[in-house]
Protein backbone atom coordinates (compact mmCIF):
# COMPACT_ATOMS: atom_id res chain seq x y z
CA UNK A 1 0.00 0.00 0.00
CA UNK A 2 0.78 3.28 -0.88
CA UNK A 3 0.14 5.50 1.97
CA UNK A 4 2.72 8.32 2.64
CA UNK A 5 5.69 10.08 0.69
CA UNK A 6 8.23 8.86 2.06
CA UNK A 7 7.84 5.34 0.04
CA UNK A 8 7.90 7.13 -2.72
CA UNK A 9 11.36 8.74 -2.00
CA UNK A 10 13.77 6.07 -3.25
CA UNK A 11 11.92 6.70 -6.85
CA UNK A 12 11.26 10.76 -7.12
CA UNK A 13 13.84 12.53 -4.14
CA UNK A 14 12.96 16.06 -3.60
CA UNK A 15 10.28 17.51 -5.87
CA UNK A 16 13.25 20.33 -5.97
CA UNK A 17 15.21 17.92 -8.58
CA UNK A 18 16.83 20.55 -11.04
CA UNK A 19 16.90 17.35 -13.47
CA UNK A 20 12.69 17.10 -13.38
CA UNK A 21 10.39 19.50 -14.24
CA UNK A 22 8.82 21.47 -11.61
CA UNK A 23 5.56 19.60 -12.17
CA UNK A 24 6.93 16.33 -11.17
CA UNK A 25 5.79 17.42 -7.61
CA UNK A 26 3.01 14.09 -7.67
CA UNK A 27 -0.14 14.73 -5.48
CA UNK A 28 0.37 11.26 -3.43
CA UNK A 29 -3.34 12.18 -1.95
CA UNK A 30 -4.58 11.40 -5.42
CA UNK A 31 -2.31 8.39 -6.42
CA UNK A 32 -4.15 5.18 -6.46
CA UNK A 33 -3.65 2.46 -3.31
CA UNK A 34 -2.56 -0.82 -4.74
CA UNK A 35 -2.50 -4.16 -2.92
CA UNK A 36 0.40 -5.56 -4.55
CA UNK A 37 3.68 -3.64 -3.49
CA UNK A 38 5.49 -5.12 -6.65
CA UNK A 39 2.59 -3.04 -8.90
CA UNK A 40 2.62 0.02 -6.60
CA UNK A 41 6.26 0.35 -7.49
CA UNK A 42 5.54 0.08 -11.45
CA UNK A 43 2.53 2.96 -10.77
CA UNK A 44 5.15 4.79 -8.97
CA UNK A 45 7.18 4.78 -11.42
CA UNK A 46 5.19 4.87 -14.64
CA UNK A 47 3.66 8.46 -13.57
CA UNK A 48 7.04 9.95 -12.64
CA UNK A 49 8.12 8.51 -16.40
CA UNK A 50 5.07 10.88 -17.75
CA UNK A 51 6.52 13.52 -16.81
CA UNK A 52 10.23 13.21 -17.32
CA UNK A 53 11.95 14.37 -20.35
CA UNK A 54 15.02 12.93 -19.52
CA UNK A 55 16.52 9.98 -21.23
CA UNK A 56 17.60 7.44 -19.19
CA UNK A 57 19.14 4.85 -21.33
CA UNK A 58 21.26 7.80 -22.20
CA UNK A 59 22.06 9.72 -19.79
CA UNK A 60 25.01 10.62 -18.00
CA UNK A 61 23.66 9.55 -14.02
CA UNK A 62 25.28 6.29 -13.13
CA UNK A 63 23.90 3.19 -13.24
CA UNK A 64 23.05 0.63 -10.87
CA UNK A 65 21.34 -2.49 -10.92
CA UNK A 66 18.15 -2.52 -9.12
CA UNK A 67 16.84 -3.94 -5.20
CA UNK A 68 16.33 -7.86 -6.08
CA UNK A 69 13.14 -9.40 -3.95
CA UNK A 70 13.88 -11.53 -1.25
CA UNK A 71 11.69 -14.30 -2.70
CA UNK A 72 14.43 -14.72 -5.23
CA UNK A 73 17.03 -15.94 -3.22
CA UNK A 74 14.52 -18.36 -2.30
CA UNK A 75 14.27 -19.62 -5.89
CA UNK A 76 17.74 -19.46 -6.10
CA UNK A 77 18.23 -22.01 -3.09
CA UNK A 78 15.78 -24.44 -4.81
CA UNK A 79 18.00 -24.25 -7.74
CA UNK A 80 21.36 -24.98 -5.22
CA UNK A 81 19.44 -28.11 -4.02
CA UNK A 82 18.53 -29.43 -7.25
CA UNK A 83 22.09 -29.25 -8.40
CA UNK A 84 23.53 -30.45 -5.65
CA UNK A 85 22.10 -33.74 -6.25
CA UNK A 86 22.38 -33.80 -10.14
CA UNK A 87 26.14 -32.91 -9.44
CA UNK A 88 26.87 -35.03 -6.66
CA UNK A 89 25.63 -38.80 -8.34
CA UNK A 90 27.23 -37.28 -11.74
CA UNK A 91 30.18 -36.65 -10.65
CA UNK A 92 30.45 -40.41 -9.01
CA UNK A 93 28.33 -42.07 -11.80
CA UNK A 94 31.95 -41.99 -14.25
CA UNK A 95 33.58 -43.93 -11.34
CA UNK A 96 30.39 -46.77 -10.84
CA UNK A 97 30.41 -47.74 -14.67
CA UNK A 98 33.61 -47.40 -15.41
CA UNK A 99 35.82 -49.03 -12.87
CA UNK A 100 35.46 -52.42 -10.85
CA UNK A 101 35.11 -53.02 -7.62
CA UNK A 102 38.41 -52.57 -5.75
CA UNK A 103 40.08 -55.24 -4.32
CA UNK A 104 37.95 -56.39 -0.76
CA UNK A 105 35.21 -54.40 -1.12
CA UNK A 106 31.19 -54.56 -1.53
CA UNK A 107 30.29 -51.35 -1.76
CA UNK A 108 32.81 -49.62 -4.35
CA UNK A 109 34.51 -47.47 -1.50
CA UNK A 110 38.70 -47.87 -1.23
CA UNK A 111 39.93 -49.47 1.60
CA UNK A 112 43.40 -47.95 1.90
CA UNK A 113 42.60 -44.64 2.36
CA UNK A 114 46.49 -43.38 1.32
CA UNK A 115 46.10 -45.74 -1.95
CA UNK A 116 46.18 -43.48 -5.31
CA UNK A 117 43.18 -46.10 -6.28
CA UNK A 118 39.72 -45.23 -7.19
CA UNK A 119 36.24 -46.06 -5.97
CA UNK A 120 34.11 -48.83 -8.71
CA UNK A 121 31.60 -50.75 -9.08
CA UNK A 122 30.67 -52.36 -12.25
CA UNK A 123 33.91 -52.36 -13.99
CA UNK A 124 32.94 -51.86 -17.83
CA UNK A 125 35.36 -49.11 -18.85
CA UNK A 126 35.42 -45.93 -20.18
CA UNK A 127 33.74 -46.10 -23.16
CA UNK A 128 30.70 -47.11 -21.48
CA UNK A 129 30.72 -44.88 -18.62
CA UNK A 130 31.56 -41.62 -21.07
CA UNK A 131 28.79 -42.90 -23.52
CA UNK A 132 26.02 -43.09 -20.45
CA UNK A 133 27.21 -40.19 -18.56
CA UNK A 134 26.99 -37.88 -21.85
CA UNK A 135 23.68 -39.82 -22.27
CA UNK A 136 22.43 -37.91 -18.99
CA UNK A 137 23.91 -34.96 -19.85
CA UNK A 138 22.18 -34.86 -23.24
CA UNK A 139 18.73 -35.58 -22.08
CA UNK A 140 18.97 -33.14 -19.13
CA UNK A 141 19.66 -30.61 -21.63
CA UNK A 142 17.20 -31.83 -24.94
CA UNK A 143 14.06 -32.01 -22.32
CA UNK A 144 13.93 -28.57 -21.60
CA UNK A 145 12.95 -28.25 -24.86
CA UNK A 146 9.67 -29.72 -24.25
CA UNK A 147 9.40 -29.16 -20.48
CA UNK A 148 9.85 -25.27 -21.52
CA UNK A 149 7.02 -25.44 -23.82
CA UNK A 150 4.47 -27.09 -21.95
CA UNK A 151 5.14 -24.60 -19.48
CA UNK A 152 4.50 -21.86 -21.63
CA UNK A 153 1.19 -23.67 -22.85
CA UNK A 154 -0.65 -25.70 -20.42
CA UNK A 155 1.11 -25.62 -16.70
CA UNK A 156 2.81 -22.46 -16.26
CA UNK A 157 6.42 -22.26 -14.49
CA UNK A 158 5.60 -23.44 -10.87
CA UNK A 159 3.58 -26.12 -11.75
CA UNK A 160 6.05 -27.80 -14.29
CA UNK A 161 8.92 -27.64 -11.91
CA UNK A 162 6.41 -29.82 -9.29
CA UNK A 163 6.25 -32.25 -12.53
CA UNK A 164 10.12 -32.06 -12.88
CA UNK A 165 10.92 -32.76 -8.90
CA UNK A 166 8.30 -35.51 -8.74
CA UNK A 167 9.96 -37.31 -11.13
CA UNK A 168 13.36 -36.84 -9.78
CA UNK A 169 12.36 -38.04 -6.52
CA UNK A 170 11.67 -41.38 -7.72
CA UNK A 171 14.86 -41.11 -10.04
CA UNK A 172 16.72 -40.58 -7.39
CA UNK A 173 15.57 -43.81 -5.55
CA UNK A 174 16.14 -46.02 -8.12
CA UNK A 175 19.27 -45.04 -8.33
CA UNK A 176 20.10 -46.12 -4.58
CA UNK A 177 18.78 -49.53 -5.28
CA UNK A 178 21.13 -49.85 -8.23
CA UNK A 179 24.25 -49.15 -6.05
CA UNK A 180 23.37 -51.62 -3.25
CA UNK A 181 26.05 -54.28 -2.37
CA UNK A 182 23.44 -56.95 -3.58
CA UNK A 183 23.16 -55.53 -6.91
CA UNK A 184 25.96 -54.43 -7.53
CA UNK A 185 26.96 -58.34 -7.93
CA UNK A 186 24.61 -58.74 -10.46
CA UNK A 187 26.01 -56.33 -13.21
CA UNK A 188 23.27 -56.44 -15.45
CA UNK A 189 20.65 -55.71 -13.21
CA UNK A 190 22.46 -52.66 -11.68
CA UNK A 191 23.67 -51.62 -15.15
CA UNK A 192 19.41 -51.61 -16.21
CA UNK A 193 18.26 -50.11 -12.79
CA UNK A 194 21.32 -47.23 -13.82
CA UNK A 195 19.71 -46.73 -17.38
CA UNK A 196 16.63 -46.64 -15.80
CA UNK A 197 17.63 -43.87 -13.00
CA UNK A 198 19.54 -41.73 -15.74
CA UNK A 199 16.39 -41.16 -17.81
CA UNK A 200 14.44 -40.62 -14.99
CA UNK A 201 17.12 -37.83 -13.70
CA UNK A 202 17.35 -36.60 -17.58
CA UNK A 203 13.84 -35.94 -17.59
CA UNK A 204 13.33 -34.38 -14.64
CA UNK A 205 16.18 -31.89 -15.30
CA UNK A 206 14.20 -30.92 -18.32
CA UNK A 207 11.12 -29.63 -16.36
CA UNK A 208 12.90 -27.79 -13.70
CA UNK A 209 15.86 -26.53 -15.99
CA UNK A 210 14.20 -24.05 -18.55
CA UNK A 211 11.62 -22.70 -15.86
CA UNK A 212 13.01 -21.70 -12.58
CA UNK A 213 15.17 -19.05 -14.43
CA UNK A 214 12.62 -17.16 -15.77
CA UNK A 215 10.45 -18.01 -12.31
CA UNK A 216 13.13 -16.21 -10.84
CA UNK A 217 13.11 -12.81 -13.21
CA UNK A 218 9.81 -12.49 -13.44
CA UNK A 219 10.05 -12.06 -9.48
CA UNK A 220 11.39 -8.27 -10.59
CA UNK A 221 8.20 -6.74 -11.96
CA UNK A 222 10.02 -3.13 -12.69
CA UNK A 223 10.13 -2.74 -16.48
CA UNK A 224 11.83 -0.08 -16.69
CA UNK A 225 14.75 2.27 -15.85
CA UNK A 226 14.16 4.70 -12.65
CA UNK A 227 15.95 7.48 -10.77
CA UNK A 228 17.06 6.97 -7.21
CA UNK A 229 18.77 9.35 -4.95
CA UNK A 230 21.25 7.58 -2.81
CA UNK A 231 22.14 7.96 1.02
CA UNK A 232 25.04 10.37 -0.34
CA UNK A 233 22.53 12.52 -2.41
CA UNK A 234 24.33 10.97 -5.48
CA UNK A 235 21.20 10.75 -8.41
CA UNK A 236 22.03 7.62 -10.12
CA UNK A 237 19.78 5.31 -12.82
CA UNK A 238 18.37 2.13 -11.57
CA UNK A 239 19.03 0.02 -14.75
CA UNK A 240 16.81 -3.13 -15.39
CA UNK A 241 19.23 -4.79 -17.23
CA UNK A 242 21.83 -4.45 -14.64
CA UNK A 243 19.38 -5.32 -12.26
CA UNK A 244 19.10 -9.02 -14.40
CA UNK A 245 22.58 -9.26 -14.73
CA UNK A 246 22.86 -9.12 -10.91
CA UNK A 247 20.14 -11.77 -10.37
CA UNK A 248 22.25 -13.79 -13.34
CA UNK A 249 25.15 -14.06 -11.71
CA UNK A 250 23.15 -14.60 -8.01
CA UNK A 251 21.57 -17.55 -9.81
CA UNK A 252 24.51 -18.66 -11.14
CA UNK A 253 26.06 -18.74 -8.16
CA UNK A 254 23.93 -20.74 -6.05
CA UNK A 255 24.04 -23.36 -9.05
CA UNK A 256 27.42 -23.46 -8.64
CA UNK A 257 27.34 -23.47 -4.84
CA UNK A 258 25.02 -26.55 -5.26
CA UNK A 259 28.22 -28.29 -7.53
CA UNK A 260 30.46 -27.47 -5.08
CA UNK A 261 28.15 -29.18 -2.29
CA UNK A 262 28.80 -31.97 -4.26
CA UNK A 263 32.51 -32.63 -3.04
CA UNK A 264 31.10 -34.48 -0.25
CA UNK A 265 30.04 -37.69 -2.51
CA UNK A 266 33.10 -38.19 -3.83
CA UNK A 267 34.25 -37.73 -0.01
CA UNK A 268 31.41 -40.38 0.80
CA UNK A 269 31.97 -42.65 -2.29
CA UNK A 270 35.74 -43.15 -1.34
CA UNK A 271 35.10 -43.91 2.03
CA UNK A 272 31.59 -45.43 2.34
CA UNK A 273 30.89 -46.71 -1.37
CA UNK A 274 28.32 -45.77 -4.02
CA UNK A 275 24.55 -46.72 -2.18
CA UNK A 276 25.61 -44.09 0.57
CA UNK A 277 26.99 -41.71 -1.91
CA UNK A 278 23.57 -42.02 -3.62
CA UNK A 279 21.40 -41.79 -0.19
CA UNK A 280 23.48 -38.60 0.17
CA UNK A 281 22.29 -36.76 -3.18
CA UNK A 282 18.31 -38.32 -2.74
CA UNK A 283 18.07 -36.78 0.58
CA UNK A 284 19.64 -33.32 -0.63
CA UNK A 285 17.16 -34.06 -3.72
CA UNK A 286 13.98 -34.46 -1.13
CA UNK A 287 14.63 -31.08 0.19
CA UNK A 288 13.14 -29.78 -2.71
CA UNK A 289 9.22 -30.50 -2.06
CA UNK A 290 9.39 -28.53 1.08
CA UNK A 291 10.77 -25.64 -0.47
CA UNK A 292 7.73 -25.73 -3.01
CA UNK A 293 5.02 -25.66 -0.52
CA UNK A 294 6.63 -22.60 0.71
CA UNK A 295 7.57 -20.85 -2.03
CA UNK A 296 4.00 -20.89 -3.73
CA UNK A 297 2.11 -18.43 -1.88
CA UNK A 298 4.86 -15.85 -1.75
CA UNK A 299 5.81 -16.02 -5.81
CA UNK A 300 4.77 -13.38 -8.25
CA UNK A 301 2.98 -16.11 -10.76
CA UNK A 302 2.00 -15.65 -14.39
CA UNK A 303 -0.26 -17.96 -16.16
CA UNK A 304 0.58 -19.70 -19.34
CA UNK A 305 -0.53 -18.56 -22.67
CA UNK A 306 -3.02 -21.62 -23.22
CA UNK A 307 -2.03 -21.81 -26.88
CA UNK A 308 0.96 -24.20 -29.13
CA UNK A 309 4.36 -21.44 -29.75
CA UNK A 310 4.91 -24.65 -32.34
CA UNK A 311 1.83 -23.93 -34.38
CA UNK A 312 2.06 -20.07 -34.18
CA UNK A 313 6.21 -20.20 -35.27
CA UNK A 314 4.75 -22.38 -38.20
CA UNK A 315 1.83 -20.10 -39.62
CA UNK A 316 4.59 -17.12 -39.27
CA UNK A 317 7.70 -19.17 -40.91
CA UNK A 318 5.25 -19.55 -43.88
CA UNK A 319 4.20 -16.00 -43.94
CA UNK A 320 7.98 -15.41 -44.26
CA UNK A 321 8.73 -18.32 -46.97
CA UNK A 322 5.91 -16.92 -49.19
CA UNK A 323 7.09 -16.05 -52.71
CA UNK A 324 9.77 -13.23 -53.06
CA UNK A 325 11.62 -14.40 -49.82
CA UNK A 326 15.01 -15.05 -51.47
CA UNK A 327 15.02 -11.24 -52.81
CA UNK A 328 14.21 -9.94 -49.57
CA UNK A 329 17.36 -11.78 -47.99
CA UNK A 330 19.26 -10.94 -50.51
CA UNK A 331 18.35 -7.42 -49.97
CA UNK A 332 18.39 -7.83 -46.05
CA UNK A 333 14.97 -7.39 -45.87
CA UNK A 334 13.50 -11.20 -44.99
CA UNK A 335 12.20 -9.95 -41.83
CA UNK A 336 10.00 -6.69 -43.37
CA UNK A 337 7.16 -8.18 -44.46
CA UNK A 338 3.48 -7.32 -43.70
CA UNK A 339 1.49 -10.01 -41.48
CA UNK A 340 -1.94 -11.18 -42.58
CA UNK A 341 -4.69 -10.89 -40.38
CA UNK A 342 -5.79 -14.19 -40.41
CA UNK A 343 -2.22 -14.97 -39.35
CA UNK A 344 -2.18 -12.34 -36.76
CA UNK A 345 -5.79 -13.66 -35.19
CA UNK A 346 -4.08 -17.56 -35.52
CA UNK A 347 -0.99 -16.54 -33.50
CA UNK A 348 -1.69 -13.57 -31.26
CA UNK A 349 1.26 -14.77 -28.44
CA UNK A 350 4.18 -14.22 -31.17
CA UNK A 351 4.88 -11.52 -33.36
CA UNK A 352 7.36 -11.00 -36.42
CA UNK A 353 9.92 -9.25 -34.12
CA UNK A 354 9.58 -12.13 -31.70
CA UNK A 355 10.74 -14.30 -34.00
CA UNK A 356 13.24 -12.59 -35.50
CA UNK A 357 14.83 -11.98 -31.88
CA UNK A 358 14.72 -15.75 -31.30
CA UNK A 359 16.31 -16.69 -34.24
CA UNK A 360 19.48 -14.42 -33.44
CA UNK A 361 19.19 -15.82 -29.75
CA UNK A 362 19.78 -19.44 -31.58
CA UNK A 363 22.51 -18.23 -33.89
CA UNK A 364 24.54 -17.25 -30.52
CA UNK A 365 23.66 -20.34 -28.49
CA UNK A 366 24.95 -22.66 -31.79
CA UNK A 367 28.41 -21.05 -30.86
CA UNK A 368 28.00 -22.76 -27.37
CA UNK A 369 27.87 -26.03 -28.49
CA UNK A 370 31.82 -25.46 -29.27
CA UNK A 371 31.89 -23.96 -26.02
CA UNK A 372 29.92 -26.80 -23.94
CA UNK A 373 33.20 -29.16 -25.35
CA UNK A 374 35.81 -27.37 -23.29
CA UNK A 375 32.93 -26.92 -20.22
CA UNK A 376 31.83 -29.98 -19.21
CA UNK A 377 31.08 -32.16 -22.24
CA UNK A 378 34.27 -34.32 -21.69
CA UNK A 379 34.50 -33.98 -18.17
CA UNK A 380 34.76 -38.26 -18.14
CA UNK A 381 37.84 -37.88 -19.72
CA UNK A 382 38.90 -35.18 -17.62
CA UNK A 383 38.12 -36.91 -14.42
CA UNK A 384 40.19 -40.16 -16.17
CA UNK A 385 43.00 -38.37 -16.60
CA UNK A 386 43.13 -37.24 -12.80
CA UNK A 387 43.16 -40.70 -11.95
CA UNK A 388 45.84 -41.34 -14.44
CA UNK A 389 47.92 -39.05 -12.20
CA UNK A 390 49.33 -39.15 -8.00
CA UNK A 391 46.20 -38.49 -6.16
CA UNK A 392 46.95 -38.76 -2.57
CA UNK A 393 44.49 -40.94 -1.74
CA UNK A 394 42.43 -37.59 -2.53
CA UNK A 395 38.78 -39.22 -4.83
CA UNK A 396 40.32 -38.30 -8.50
CA UNK A 397 36.29 -37.13 -8.92
CA UNK A 398 36.89 -34.12 -6.85
CA UNK A 399 39.12 -32.28 -8.79
CA UNK A 400 36.14 -31.08 -11.06
CA UNK A 401 34.77 -29.74 -7.72
CA UNK A 402 37.69 -26.56 -8.25
CA UNK A 403 35.26 -25.71 -11.16
CA UNK A 404 31.80 -24.56 -9.38
CA UNK A 405 34.58 -23.30 -6.25
CA UNK A 406 35.94 -20.90 -9.04
CA UNK A 407 33.05 -19.68 -9.85
CA UNK A 408 32.20 -19.15 -6.41
CA UNK A 409 35.18 -17.09 -6.02
CA UNK A 410 35.13 -15.04 -9.65
CA UNK A 411 31.22 -14.21 -9.52
CA UNK A 412 31.37 -11.99 -6.48
CA UNK A 413 34.45 -10.42 -7.98
CA UNK A 414 32.37 -9.99 -11.37
CA UNK A 415 29.34 -8.55 -9.14
CA UNK A 416 30.80 -6.73 -6.80
CA UNK A 417 34.33 -5.73 -7.71
CA UNK A 418 34.47 -5.65 -11.66
CA UNK A 419 31.03 -4.58 -13.22
CA UNK A 420 30.57 -1.77 -10.44
CA UNK A 421 34.12 -0.70 -11.77
CA UNK A 422 33.49 0.04 -15.36
CA UNK A 423 30.20 1.18 -14.57
CA UNK A 424 31.47 3.63 -12.40
CA UNK A 425 33.91 4.90 -15.26
CA UNK A 426 31.03 4.78 -17.95
CA UNK A 427 32.87 1.71 -19.70
CA UNK A 428 30.69 -0.90 -21.01
CA UNK A 429 31.14 -4.16 -21.20
CA UNK A 430 28.71 -5.55 -23.68
CA UNK A 431 27.26 -9.17 -23.71
CA UNK A 432 29.33 -10.10 -26.96
CA UNK A 433 32.47 -9.00 -25.35
CA UNK A 434 32.10 -11.01 -22.22
CA UNK A 435 30.92 -14.00 -24.13
CA UNK A 436 34.10 -14.14 -26.40
CA UNK A 437 35.98 -13.72 -23.58
CA UNK A 438 34.58 -16.59 -21.82
CA UNK A 439 35.04 -18.80 -25.04
CA UNK A 440 38.72 -18.06 -25.09
CA UNK A 441 39.63 -18.66 -21.05
CA UNK A 442 37.56 -22.10 -21.29
CA UNK A 443 39.63 -22.95 -24.62
CA UNK A 444 42.61 -22.16 -22.53
CA UNK A 445 41.76 -24.62 -19.52
CA UNK A 446 41.21 -27.57 -22.06
CA UNK A 447 44.84 -26.52 -23.42
CA UNK A 448 46.12 -27.26 -20.05
CA UNK A 449 44.49 -30.68 -20.03
CA UNK A 450 46.04 -31.08 -23.56
CA UNK A 451 49.68 -30.73 -22.27
CA UNK A 452 48.82 -32.26 -18.79
CA UNK A 453 47.67 -35.70 -20.90
CA UNK A 454 51.05 -35.23 -23.01
CA UNK A 455 52.95 -35.13 -19.76
CA UNK A 456 50.90 -38.35 -18.75
CA UNK A 457 52.06 -40.10 -21.91
CA UNK A 458 55.75 -39.43 -21.72
CA UNK A 459 56.44 -39.89 -17.96
CA UNK A 460 53.63 -42.96 -17.25
CA UNK A 461 55.56 -46.08 -17.32
CA UNK A 462 52.63 -47.31 -19.79
CA UNK A 463 53.25 -44.61 -22.41
CA UNK A 464 50.98 -43.57 -24.70
CA UNK A 465 49.30 -47.02 -25.11
CA UNK A 466 48.02 -47.59 -21.70
CA UNK A 467 48.24 -44.90 -19.37
CA UNK A 468 44.75 -44.59 -18.27
CA UNK A 469 44.88 -48.62 -17.23
CA UNK A 470 47.99 -48.57 -15.71
CA UNK A 471 48.74 -50.04 -12.38
CA UNK A 472 51.06 -47.50 -11.80
CA UNK A 473 50.06 -43.69 -12.39
CA UNK A 474 51.93 -41.27 -13.65
CA UNK A 475 54.38 -39.22 -11.41
CA UNK A 476 52.10 -35.85 -11.12
CA UNK A 477 50.60 -34.04 -8.89
CA UNK A 478 46.96 -34.21 -10.31
CA UNK A 479 46.41 -30.84 -8.28
CA UNK A 480 47.52 -29.60 -11.59
CA UNK A 481 43.93 -30.78 -13.06
CA UNK A 482 42.43 -27.56 -10.70
CA UNK A 483 44.21 -25.32 -13.11
CA UNK A 484 42.47 -26.70 -16.20
CA UNK A 485 38.77 -26.94 -14.12
CA UNK A 486 39.13 -23.41 -12.73
CA UNK A 487 40.01 -21.72 -16.50
CA UNK A 488 36.41 -23.48 -17.75
CA UNK A 489 34.99 -21.89 -14.94
CA UNK A 490 36.18 -18.25 -15.86
CA UNK A 491 34.59 -19.20 -18.76
CA UNK A 492 31.59 -19.90 -17.22
CA UNK A 493 31.34 -17.23 -15.47
CA UNK A 494 31.67 -14.26 -18.51
CA UNK A 495 29.82 -16.59 -21.41
CA UNK A 496 26.82 -18.83 -19.73
CA UNK A 497 25.87 -16.15 -17.44
CA UNK A 498 25.49 -13.57 -20.21
CA UNK A 499 23.61 -16.09 -22.50
CA UNK A 500 21.17 -16.88 -19.71
CA UNK A 501 20.79 -12.90 -19.26
CA UNK A 502 20.41 -12.89 -23.22
CA UNK A 503 17.83 -15.35 -23.65
CA UNK A 504 15.79 -13.72 -21.18
CA UNK A 505 16.15 -10.44 -22.49
CA UNK A 506 15.48 -11.29 -26.21
CA UNK A 507 12.63 -13.01 -26.18
CA UNK A 508 8.25 -12.16 -25.84
CA UNK A 509 6.82 -13.21 -22.57
CA UNK A 510 5.07 -16.16 -24.20
CA UNK A 511 8.44 -17.59 -25.17
CA UNK A 512 10.68 -17.04 -22.35
CA UNK A 513 10.92 -20.86 -20.59
CA UNK A 514 10.85 -21.77 -24.42
CA UNK A 515 14.14 -19.62 -25.69
CA UNK A 516 16.07 -20.88 -21.69
CA UNK A 517 15.03 -24.17 -22.98
CA UNK A 518 16.84 -23.28 -26.96
CA UNK A 519 20.09 -22.65 -24.59
CA UNK A 520 19.91 -25.06 -22.95
CA UNK A 521 19.35 -27.41 -26.10
CA UNK A 522 23.06 -26.06 -27.24
CA UNK A 523 24.40 -28.50 -24.10
CA UNK A 524 22.04 -31.42 -25.55
CA UNK A 525 24.02 -31.17 -29.17
CA UNK A 526 27.43 -30.95 -27.24
CA UNK A 527 26.51 -34.09 -25.14
CA UNK A 528 25.76 -35.82 -28.72
CA UNK A 529 28.90 -34.86 -29.99
CA UNK A 530 30.60 -36.14 -26.48
CA UNK A 531 28.71 -39.42 -27.46
CA UNK A 532 31.13 -39.56 -30.75
CA UNK A 533 34.40 -38.83 -28.82
CA UNK A 534 33.73 -41.01 -25.87
CA UNK A 535 34.42 -43.70 -28.97
CA UNK A 536 37.83 -42.86 -29.43
CA UNK A 537 37.86 -41.94 -25.63
CA UNK A 538 40.68 -44.13 -24.90
CA UNK A 539 44.75 -44.52 -25.36
CA UNK A 540 46.46 -42.70 -27.02
CA UNK A 541 44.04 -40.28 -28.64
CA UNK A 542 43.18 -38.72 -25.26
CA UNK A 543 45.74 -35.87 -26.20
CA UNK A 544 44.05 -35.09 -29.53
CA UNK A 545 40.94 -34.78 -28.41
CA UNK A 546 41.87 -32.20 -25.64
CA UNK A 547 43.90 -30.27 -28.14
CA UNK A 548 41.20 -30.34 -30.79
CA UNK A 549 38.71 -29.17 -28.36
CA UNK A 550 40.79 -26.36 -27.61
CA UNK A 551 41.43 -25.20 -30.79
CA UNK A 552 38.20 -25.46 -32.05
CA UNK A 553 37.11 -23.00 -28.96
CA UNK A 554 39.82 -20.62 -30.11
CA UNK A 555 38.40 -20.50 -33.72
CA UNK A 556 34.82 -20.33 -33.03
CA UNK A 557 35.16 -17.45 -30.55
CA UNK A 558 37.17 -15.77 -33.71
CA UNK A 559 34.28 -16.26 -35.92
CA UNK A 560 31.05 -15.66 -33.01
CA UNK A 561 32.97 -12.19 -32.32
CA UNK A 562 33.15 -10.85 -35.73
CA UNK A 563 29.55 -12.44 -36.25
CA UNK A 564 28.48 -10.72 -33.76
CA UNK A 565 30.21 -7.49 -32.62
CA UNK A 566 27.18 -4.68 -33.14
CA UNK A 567 24.60 -6.69 -31.56
CA UNK A 568 24.60 -4.62 -28.52
CA UNK A 569 23.64 -1.77 -31.31
CA UNK A 570 20.61 -3.98 -32.09
CA UNK A 571 19.56 -4.46 -28.71
CA UNK A 572 19.58 -0.78 -27.65
CA UNK A 573 17.17 -0.08 -31.01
Amino acid sequence: MISEQGSLKPFIGESGNPLLPKSSGLELSGMKHVSNTKHAQKVAIHELLDLEDLDLDHSSLRKIPGSIPPVAYLICLVELAERASYYGLTGCLNNFIQRPLPPGSTTGSVLDPTSDESAGALGLGLGVASFLTQMLSFLAYVTPLYGGYVADTKYGKFKSVWVGVTIGFFAHMVLVVASLPCVINTVWLSLLLTVVSIVGIGFSAGYIKPNLFPLLVDQYAIDENYIKVLPTGERVVVDRNATLERMSLIYYFFINFGCFVAIFSSIIERAFGFWMTYGFTALVYSVLPIMLIYLKPRLHLGEPTGVSIFDEVILLLRELFQSGWISRMRHGQFWDIPISAATQKLAPSVTIDDLNTTFQSCAIFLYFIIFNLNDGSIASIQINQAGSMRTNGIPNDMFQSFNPLAILIIIPIQDYVLYPFLRKRRLTFHPIHKITVGFCVSATGTLVGAYLQYLIYNRSNCGWNGASDCETVAPISAWWCSLMFGLQATGECFATVTAYELAYMMSSPAMKSFVVALFLCSNAISSVIGEMISFWAHDPNLYAIFMSCALLGYGFAFVFFLQFRNLHKQLEN
